[in-house]
Protein backbone atom coordinates (compact mmCIF):
# COMPACT_ATOMS: atom_id res chain seq x y z
CA UNK A 1 0.00 0.00 0.00
CA UNK A 2 2.86 2.35 0.83
CA UNK A 3 4.40 1.71 -2.61
CA UNK A 4 1.06 2.44 -4.26
CA UNK A 5 0.84 5.73 -2.39
CA UNK A 6 4.36 6.62 -3.46
CA UNK A 7 3.52 5.92 -7.09
CA UNK A 8 0.42 8.05 -6.81
CA UNK A 9 2.60 10.95 -5.70
CA UNK A 10 5.44 10.46 -8.18
CA UNK A 11 3.66 9.41 -11.35
CA UNK A 12 1.77 12.69 -11.93
CA UNK A 13 5.00 14.73 -11.82
CA UNK A 14 6.74 12.23 -14.10
CA UNK A 15 3.90 12.38 -16.59
CA UNK A 16 3.91 16.16 -16.47
CA UNK A 17 7.61 16.15 -17.24
CA UNK A 18 7.12 13.82 -20.16
CA UNK A 19 4.40 16.05 -21.53
CA UNK A 20 6.37 19.26 -21.09
CA UNK A 21 9.87 18.35 -22.21
CA UNK A 22 9.18 17.15 -25.75
CA UNK A 23 7.74 20.54 -26.77
CA UNK A 24 10.94 22.46 -26.00
CA UNK A 25 13.14 19.61 -27.14
CA UNK A 26 11.30 19.27 -30.44
CA UNK A 27 11.65 23.01 -31.06
CA UNK A 28 15.42 23.05 -30.60
CA UNK A 29 15.71 19.74 -32.48
CA UNK A 30 14.01 21.33 -35.49
CA UNK A 31 16.39 24.28 -35.30
CA UNK A 32 19.43 21.99 -35.02
CA UNK A 33 18.25 20.14 -38.12
CA UNK A 34 17.95 23.48 -39.94
CA UNK A 35 21.49 24.47 -38.95
CA UNK A 36 22.84 21.15 -40.17
CA UNK A 37 21.12 21.69 -43.53
CA UNK A 38 22.60 25.18 -43.68
CA UNK A 39 26.04 23.65 -43.17
CA UNK A 40 25.41 21.09 -45.93
CA UNK A 41 24.68 23.93 -48.36
CA UNK A 42 28.17 25.39 -47.75
CA UNK A 43 30.86 23.74 -49.86
CA UNK A 44 33.85 25.97 -49.00
CA UNK A 45 34.76 27.00 -45.46
CA UNK A 46 38.40 28.15 -45.58
CA UNK A 47 38.38 29.56 -42.04
CA UNK A 48 36.74 26.40 -40.62
CA UNK A 49 33.97 28.50 -39.06
CA UNK A 50 31.60 25.55 -39.23
CA UNK A 51 34.04 22.93 -37.97
CA UNK A 52 32.40 22.86 -34.52
CA UNK A 53 28.90 22.41 -35.98
CA UNK A 54 28.85 18.80 -34.84
CA UNK A 55 26.17 16.76 -36.59
CA UNK A 56 25.95 14.52 -33.51
CA UNK A 57 25.45 17.44 -31.11
CA UNK A 58 21.89 18.44 -30.25
CA UNK A 59 22.94 21.64 -28.46
CA UNK A 60 23.92 24.33 -31.01
CA UNK A 61 24.33 27.16 -28.50
CA UNK A 62 28.12 26.83 -28.44
CA UNK A 63 28.56 26.58 -32.20
CA UNK A 64 30.49 29.33 -33.99
CA UNK A 65 28.24 32.17 -35.10
CA UNK A 66 25.22 30.85 -33.20
CA UNK A 67 23.64 32.61 -30.22
CA UNK A 68 20.69 31.24 -28.26
CA UNK A 69 18.04 32.64 -25.97
CA UNK A 70 18.72 32.92 -22.23
CA UNK A 71 16.92 29.62 -21.69
CA UNK A 72 19.02 28.03 -24.46
CA UNK A 73 15.86 26.72 -26.10
CA UNK A 74 15.95 28.71 -29.34
CA UNK A 75 18.51 30.09 -31.79
CA UNK A 76 18.16 33.89 -31.91
CA UNK A 77 21.26 35.00 -33.85
CA UNK A 78 23.21 33.53 -36.74
CA UNK A 79 26.24 35.67 -37.59
CA UNK A 80 28.80 34.22 -40.02
CA UNK A 81 29.90 37.51 -41.53
CA UNK A 82 33.23 37.81 -43.36
CA UNK A 83 33.91 34.08 -43.14
CA UNK A 84 34.70 33.57 -46.85
CA UNK A 85 32.03 30.89 -47.04
CA UNK A 86 30.97 29.61 -50.45
CA UNK A 87 27.67 27.91 -51.03
CA UNK A 88 23.94 28.51 -51.10
CA UNK A 89 21.19 29.59 -48.73
CA UNK A 90 19.36 26.48 -47.58
CA UNK A 91 15.56 26.81 -47.55
CA UNK A 92 15.62 25.23 -44.09
CA UNK A 93 16.58 28.69 -42.83
CA UNK A 94 12.84 29.19 -42.52
CA UNK A 95 12.74 26.73 -39.62
CA UNK A 96 14.74 29.08 -37.37
CA UNK A 97 11.48 30.72 -36.37
CA UNK A 98 12.84 32.52 -33.31
CA UNK A 99 15.79 34.02 -35.18
CA UNK A 100 16.19 37.76 -34.62
CA UNK A 101 19.38 38.47 -36.58
CA UNK A 102 20.68 36.77 -39.71
CA UNK A 103 24.04 38.25 -40.70
CA UNK A 104 25.93 36.63 -43.59
CA UNK A 105 27.61 39.66 -45.16
CA UNK A 106 31.00 39.41 -46.78
CA UNK A 107 30.90 35.82 -48.02
CA UNK A 108 30.49 34.18 -51.42
CA UNK A 109 26.94 32.92 -50.99
CA UNK A 110 25.36 32.41 -54.40
CA UNK A 111 22.03 31.41 -55.87
CA UNK A 112 18.65 32.87 -54.95
CA UNK A 113 17.25 34.14 -51.67
CA UNK A 114 14.86 31.37 -50.59
CA UNK A 115 11.25 32.39 -50.09
CA UNK A 116 11.29 30.54 -46.75
CA UNK A 117 13.08 33.53 -45.22
CA UNK A 118 9.62 35.07 -45.07
CA UNK A 119 8.80 32.57 -42.30
CA UNK A 120 11.22 34.25 -39.88
CA UNK A 121 8.55 36.36 -38.17
CA UNK A 122 10.85 37.42 -35.30
CA UNK A 123 13.64 38.67 -37.55
CA UNK A 124 14.90 42.22 -36.87
CA UNK A 125 18.09 42.34 -38.94
CA UNK A 126 18.65 40.66 -42.32
CA UNK A 127 22.11 41.27 -43.73
CA UNK A 128 23.01 39.37 -46.91
CA UNK A 129 25.20 42.12 -48.34
CA UNK A 130 28.47 41.60 -50.21
CA UNK A 131 27.73 38.13 -51.53
CA UNK A 132 27.01 36.67 -54.97
CA UNK A 133 23.26 36.29 -54.70
CA UNK A 134 21.19 36.43 -57.88
CA UNK A 135 17.57 36.32 -58.94
CA UNK A 136 14.69 38.40 -57.57
CA UNK A 137 13.97 39.66 -54.09
CA UNK A 138 11.29 37.26 -52.84
CA UNK A 139 7.99 39.03 -52.06
CA UNK A 140 7.74 36.92 -48.90
CA UNK A 141 10.22 39.38 -47.35
CA UNK A 142 7.17 41.61 -46.93
CA UNK A 143 5.90 39.24 -44.21
CA UNK A 144 8.74 40.13 -41.83
CA UNK A 145 6.65 42.43 -39.65
CA UNK A 146 9.37 43.09 -37.06
CA UNK A 147 12.26 43.71 -39.45
CA UNK A 148 14.12 46.99 -38.91
CA UNK A 149 17.16 46.64 -41.17
CA UNK A 150 17.60 44.94 -44.55
CA UNK A 151 20.95 44.91 -46.36
CA UNK A 152 20.97 43.34 -49.81
CA UNK A 153 23.62 45.64 -51.30
CA UNK A 154 26.56 44.42 -53.39
CA UNK A 155 25.03 41.29 -54.91
CA UNK A 156 23.68 40.42 -58.34
CA UNK A 157 19.96 40.64 -57.60
CA UNK A 158 17.68 41.24 -60.59
CA UNK A 159 14.08 42.18 -61.28
CA UNK A 160 11.97 44.75 -59.49
CA UNK A 161 11.49 45.64 -55.86
CA UNK A 162 8.43 43.80 -54.49
CA UNK A 163 5.55 46.05 -53.49
CA UNK A 164 5.23 43.93 -50.33
CA UNK A 165 8.22 45.78 -48.88
CA UNK A 166 5.78 48.64 -48.34
CA UNK A 167 4.19 46.55 -45.58
CA UNK A 168 7.30 46.72 -43.40
CA UNK A 169 6.26 49.49 -41.04
CA UNK A 170 9.18 48.92 -38.65
CA UNK A 171 11.83 49.13 -41.36
CA UNK A 172 14.31 51.95 -40.74
CA UNK A 173 17.17 51.07 -43.08
CA UNK A 174 17.15 49.45 -46.52
CA UNK A 175 20.18 48.97 -48.76
CA UNK A 176 19.70 47.72 -52.30
CA UNK A 177 22.59 49.49 -54.02
CA UNK A 178 25.06 47.72 -56.32
CA UNK A 179 22.63 45.18 -57.72
CA UNK A 180 20.93 44.83 -61.09
CA UNK A 181 17.46 45.82 -59.94
CA UNK A 182 15.17 47.76 -62.23
CA UNK A 183 11.96 49.75 -62.03
CA UNK A 184 10.49 51.69 -59.13
CA UNK A 185 10.40 51.43 -55.36
CA UNK A 186 6.66 50.72 -55.13
CA UNK A 187 4.81 51.82 -52.04
CA UNK A 188 7.82 52.36 -49.80
CA UNK A 189 7.74 56.15 -49.97
CA UNK A 190 3.98 56.19 -49.48
CA UNK A 191 3.82 53.82 -46.51
CA UNK A 192 7.12 54.36 -44.74
CA UNK A 193 8.41 57.78 -45.59
CA UNK A 194 11.61 57.76 -47.59
CA UNK A 195 14.98 59.19 -46.80
CA UNK A 196 16.51 58.98 -50.26
CA UNK A 197 20.24 59.55 -50.25
CA UNK A 198 21.57 60.49 -53.66
CA UNK A 199 25.05 59.57 -52.50
CA UNK A 200 25.36 57.31 -49.47
CA UNK A 201 28.98 58.40 -49.01
CA UNK A 202 28.08 62.05 -48.47
CA UNK A 203 25.01 61.28 -46.36
CA UNK A 204 22.89 64.04 -47.87
CA UNK A 205 19.18 63.67 -48.55
CA UNK A 206 15.66 64.39 -47.38
CA UNK A 207 14.21 62.36 -44.51
CA UNK A 208 10.45 62.03 -44.16
CA UNK A 209 8.16 60.86 -41.39
CA UNK A 210 9.21 57.32 -40.52
CA UNK A 211 12.95 57.82 -41.02
CA UNK A 212 13.46 54.98 -43.47
CA UNK A 213 16.89 55.29 -44.98
CA UNK A 214 16.92 54.05 -48.56
CA UNK A 215 20.52 54.22 -49.68
CA UNK A 216 21.53 54.28 -53.31
CA UNK A 217 24.90 54.74 -54.90
CA UNK A 218 24.60 57.73 -57.24
CA UNK A 219 21.80 56.15 -59.24
CA UNK A 220 23.59 52.82 -59.72
CA UNK A 221 21.28 50.82 -57.48
CA UNK A 222 18.13 50.90 -59.64
CA UNK A 223 17.22 51.78 -63.19
CA UNK A 224 13.94 53.62 -62.93
CA UNK A 225 12.09 55.88 -60.52
CA UNK A 226 10.77 55.95 -56.99
CA UNK A 227 6.97 55.74 -56.96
Amino acid sequence: MRSVGFLQLVLPSMLWGLLFLPASQSAITEEVFALKEIKKAIFEDPLSRLSDWNVDDDDPCGWSGVSCSAARDHVVTLDLSHSFLEGFLAPELGSLKFLQELVLRGNSIRGVIPSQIGMLKNLRVLDLSMNRLSGPIPPEIGSLDRITKIYFNSNGLTGGVPSQLGNLLNLVELRLDRNKLQGSIPGIQLYLGLCALANFNSGTGVCLSRQLRFIEDEGKSLSGTHS
